[in-house]
């Protein structure tokens, strides 16, 4: 017997269609397109699972700040050639290479490795720039170390949340080892002996407020987009149970009429019309019920004919009999006439060679033509 599964009724049913709050409208910003096919992984079909999708997101979320990342490194490109620290240059270009391989990573699908060097590239090119810095570290360096919140950022934007508390803490470390260890200007080796703690102070309260923000941020994001997801889920289990009820309600209603029309075709059969056939096609449940009763019916209304045929045959054969007894009687009615007027006649006529199986014979011989 056929089952009608939900399935079923998706491929075969037209009219079912899908709830509007279970179709995602996934659309982009045609800017942002074709960057999207050179930095951004795939987007993953429907049915893949949160973690899956959570992952597409991060890669996507990535891709867009990719360019501002790319903007910086171009700005501070002519810096290093005008500027005093020579080796700025070489290493904004090994940061730009390593930017470029971040952007392939991510394209493949690989976002936390993506992530990590990103995050290591932008934690590299400020630290970098403050150690090289001719001279020592000097008062013009200061606002070097704000760039260290870019770190931050990437962190938050490809990695998991709390990724971003280490990358706060490794840069809170390196500002406290740079500004108590690190060679300095006598000019700012004055400052930090005068106001140490109003230098460094709201370079750690930065780090440590941005960090605490994007957290904040970015889980309170994945727990919606989780609440969204669960409730999406259940949205869909719901539609999928409407169907499934649907399809219980198709079956029941084909399968009474399927044994209506059965019932039918037996009352047809038990009055005896033999060409009563169960009208139901392959789609049907009971379609192998129906085709074996209707191979029964076929061969019930073929025994049905040869029984009438052997009927008539035999009602024939009874006809023939009945007539060769008659005839039979008639022949020894006329042998013994024929008897009795040779006694009477004094002859006696040579009937022995006349059967009773043969009248015809015995008519010629006699000169009858009836009996």
């Amino acid at each position: 017997m056929k089952r009608i599964t939900v399935a079923d009724l998706d491929t075969q049913s037209t009219d079912a269609q899908v709830p509007s709050y279970l179709a995602s409208d996934h659309r982009e910003n045609p800017w942002l397109r074709w960057w999207y096919r050179l930095a951004s992984p795939l987007m993953p079909p429907a049915s893949a699972s949160f973690q899956r999708r959570e992952l597409f997101r991060r890669g996507r979320t990535g891709s867009q700040i990719l360019p501002a990342l790319y903007l910086l490194l171009i700005v501070a490109l002519p810096a290093g050639f005008l500027g005093t620290n020579f080796y700025l240059v070489p290493i904004v270009i090994v940061c730009f290479f390593m930017l470029v391989i971040a952007t392939v990573l991510n394209r493949l699908g690989f976002v936390n490795a993506a992530g990590f060097i990103v995050v290591l590239t932008f934690m590299f090119f400020p630290i970098a720039d403050i150690v090289t810095t001719p001279g020592g570290i000097n008062m013009m360096d200061l606002p070097v170390f704000g760039m260290l919140i870019l770190p931050l950022v990437c962190a938050v934007s490809f990695l998991a949340p709390w990724w971003v508390f280490v990358v706060a803490l490794i840069n809170c470390l390196f500002t406290f080892f740079a500004l108590t260890q690190l060679p300095q200007t006598p000019e700012l080796m004055g400052m930090l002996e005068i106001n140490f703690t109003g230098i460094i102070s709201p370079i750690l309260i930065s780090q440590i407020i941005i960090s605490v923000v994007a957290y904040v941020w970015v889980s309170s994001t994945v727990h919606a987009l989780a609440r969204a997801d669960r409730a999406e889920e259940i949205a869909r289990l719901e539609h999928d149970l409407a169907l499934q009820a649907e399809a219980a309600a198709r079956q029941k209603e084909q399968l009474e009429n399927s044994i209506q029309k059965i019932v039918e075709t037996h009352t047809r059969v038990a009055n005896g019309d033999y060409s009563a056939r169960v009208p139901l096609t392959r789609d049907n449940v009971l379609w192998q019920i129906s085709g074996s009763l209707n191979n029964l019916l076929a061969r019930m209304q073929r025994l049905s004919q040869d029984s009438g045929e052997l009927q008539k045959m035999k009602q024939g054969f009874y006809q023939l009999r009945e007539e060769n007894r008659r005839l039979r009687e008639a022949v020894l009615a006329l042998q013994q006439l024929r008897e009795e007027e040779g006694r009477s006649r004094g002859t006696s006529p040579n009937l022995s060679q006349f059967s009773p199986d043969d009248p015809r014979k015995l008519m010629w011989q006699t000169g009858e033509e009836r009996f």
